[in-house]
């Protein structure tokens, strides 16, 4: 099924993409059929709360080859597909496998991948640098780096083998798996969750690989309840499930580059955007850019040309007024790079020029954005790995859920810049553009 969703969307540029980001994307997915699957009457609550159309389509299927034993297979997957960037950056992929149990097995050959000692750091925090450039009357939010290690243990084999025998025996195997992909994060499963999964086991299959995968539907079903999905489908051998978020409800996460910014301010005007991803923290874990640049924009709203001057007495009194009603929609990290990046737009000659020339205008003319795109990536069962030392081709090594767990209930921390920080794979795969200036004029 291609992917079909209202929203006015566009195939993506994959050429301007990649001389943007200075990387290479991955050309294909290369993703097995389901085949004939028949899904059995325990499923029915899932299918359900998932919504009958999106669970035949690919959670059913995925759970009826789970129970059959077919893993090691790169069946289709979610967005970022089975295929991802090769550890070195040197344009390979390389396939994390596509059933919860596949990449379960793949990620305990990496640092920290999985059942790591609970006393085993898994972050430091320090310092984060003042802005170089603050000319605002309103104070800096002073913010802290939370920092993954760069060295974690790596599981034994005779560890993996005794919990993987013991959980099919344990009379709570839901916790015992999501305990084994992060023992340090609080469980996240409901009694809800709990409930669906006694039901769905009515029929006694108790196979690795299913529990597995149910585990992850689980996970998933929790999230995907509480959003409307405006899409889904297939797209590039990815299935994508589309969500639109409050603008206010995504956790930015990452410092920004001031040039970048910039240049998603011009693509919401010509181009629109590719969807941000959202983990299960309601952090923004690919598309930093993209939200700092919505929220630019918010504040641009009411300026003049005349007030793009820092030494303007409106330009301080509006952003006053802008923060008394939406810093705490944006939070510290937010409010931070919109200031700074403001500021060293205006600074910056051929910046403001591009300000004045071409956002403003298109501000009058256009809404705010209130809400944006986003795709689900789950955080607790993804390999998420610290950027510098997989791309530089030295080692795998995993970022544990925790460092967002902490990061949700601490909203001065943010994640470091200059490769030390999360890496999700997500980059290298093409999604959809989707026109964020239309969506943000609907009711």
């Amino acid at each position: 099924m291609e992917f079909t969703t209202k929203l006015p969307f566009r195939d993506p540029d994959g050429g301007f993409y990649a001389n943007l980001k200075h990387i290479t994307v991955v050309d294909h997915q290369p993703g097995e059929a389901f085949g004939e699957t028949t899904l059995p009457s325990s499923f029915a609550v899932l299918r359900e709360q998932m919504g009958e159309e999106r669970f035949d389509l690919f959670y059913g299927p995925r759970l009826c080859l789970a129970s059959r034993g077919d893993v090691g297979q790169d069946f289709l997957a979610r967005f970022p597909g089975t295929h991802v960037p090769h550890l070195g950056n040197k344009g390979q992929v390389y396939s994390l496998g596509s059933l919860a149990i596949d990449r379960f097995m793949r990620a305990s050959l990496w640092q920290g991948g999985v059942l790591c000692d609970g006393s085993e750091e898994v972050f430091t925090i320090e310092e984060t640098p003042p802005a170089c450039v603050w000319p605002w009357q309103y104070p800096e939010p002073r913010l802290s780096t939370i920092v993954p290690m760069a060295h974690r243990n790596t599981v034994s084999h005779e560890r993996l083998q005794v919990f993987l025998r013991e959980s099919v025996q344990t009379p709570e195997p839901l916790e015992a798996i999501e305990s084994a992909w992060s023992f340090h994060a609080s469980s996240r499963h409901s009694t809800l969750t709990r409930e669906w999964f006694e039901q769905t086991m009515n029929e006694g299959n108790k196979s690795l690989p299913f529990l597995f995968e149910l585990e992850d539907t689980l996970a998933q079903l929790s999230w995907v309840r509480e959003h409307d999905c405006v899409g889904h489908g297939f797209y590039r051998g990815c299935y994508l499930e589309l969500y639109l978020m409050e603008l206010s409800e995504i956790r930015n996460t990452e410092i920004a580059q001031t040039g970048r910014v910039l240049q998603e301010l011009c693509a919401l005007i010509e181009r629109g955007f590719a969807p941000v991803v959202v983990n299960e923290y309601g952090a923004n874990v690919d598309g930093t850019h993209r939200q700092t640049a919505s929220w630019l924009w918010n504040l641009l709203h009411g300026l003049s040309v005349e007030d793009l001057s820092l030494s303007s007495p409106r330009l301080q009194l509006h952003i006053v007024s802008f923060l008394s009603e939406y810093k705490d929609q944006m939070g510290p990290v937010t409010v931070r790079e919109v200031l700074r990046i403001l500021a060293e737009l205006i600074e910056d000659p051929t910046s403001r020029l591009v300000l004045i020339q071409q956002i403003l205008p298109a501000v009058r003319i256009h809404p705010r954005v209130r809400r944006l795109p986003v795709l689900f990536l789950r955080e607790a069962s993804w390999p998420t790995i610290r950027y510098r030392e997989y791309l530089g081709g030295e080692r795998a090594v995993r970022v544990d859920p925790l460092i967002y767990e902490r990061m949700d209930a601490d909203p001065s921390l943010v994640l470091p810049a200059h490769g030390q920080g999360p890496y999700h794979l997500t980059d290298r795969e093409l999604v959809y553009w989707f026109d964020v200036l239309s969506i943000n004029r609907q009711k």
